[in-house]
């Protein structure tokens, strides 16, 4: 079955009898400089601890679009500390906006109460305004437990900053905590010299 028909009907069981909840999301801060990618780490804060299911829609500001891979997918890195035995389905809409939908079959629980889920690459364009902007979620965000019961959560924003000043990076002398990332959202082992993201920010290794 096509992976965006998956997608709507999933959506579609889901949407009954949604009640409002207190879970939300919220974004780690991210430096970019025009004509760049960097990756921005969706985290979220959850009271229910059997929470299974999660889908939401991410705006972009202006100047900054959605990274996709050669077969038009966006690039969404899911982090597997919280969400082992799930699966994630995305969508870059006409509107630019990223949809994505994180399922288990077996309902299986997200683990953990708070923490980042997901990563996503994104680039700002040649022409992106300098300053401050950002990153949203749109609307209400879909969750469900483990007895099939769906809630609403009120999202957040996140704050990106598009600056044409390379010293606005962060300088790092030593290797930190957390997993590290290339420009092109890829996992490396060892940060070498050059741009790359870890814990959401942008790091200059020397």
């Amino acid at each position: 079955m096509n992976s965006k028909l998956r997608y709507s009907l999933l959506l579609a069981a889901l949407a009954c009898s949604a009640a409002q909840a207190q879970d939300s999301f919220y974004f780690t801060d991210a430096v970019i400089m025009p004509g760049e990618t960097t990756s921005i780490e969706l985290c979220m804060k959850n009271t229910a601890t059997d929470l299974t299911c999660l889908e939401a829609e991410i705006q972009l500001p202006e100047g900054l679009t959605m990274v996709c891979d050669e077969e038009g997918e966006p690039v969404v890195t899911l982090y597997r500390n919280r969400t082992a035995n799930h699966e994630i389905l995305t969508n870059v809409l006409d509107n630019g906006n990223l949809k994505f939908l994180i399922s288990s079959i077996d309902g299986n629980v997200v683990s953990g109460k708070e923490g980042p889920l997901l990563s996503f690459c994104v680039q700002a364009t040649e022409t992106a305004p300098i300053g401050e902007c950002t990153v949203e979620t749109v609307g209400e965000s879909l969750l469900v437990n483990s007895k099939a019961q769906a809630y609403y959560s009120v999202g957040v924003t996140g704050n990106v900053l598009i600056t044409d000043d390379a010293t606005g990076l962060t300088p790092i002398l030593s290797q930190g905590k957390g997993e590290i990332y290339n420009l092109a959202g890829q996992r490396v082992n060892k940060a070498k010299s050059g741009i790359f993201i870890r814990n959401g920010k942008k790091e200059l290794h020397k």
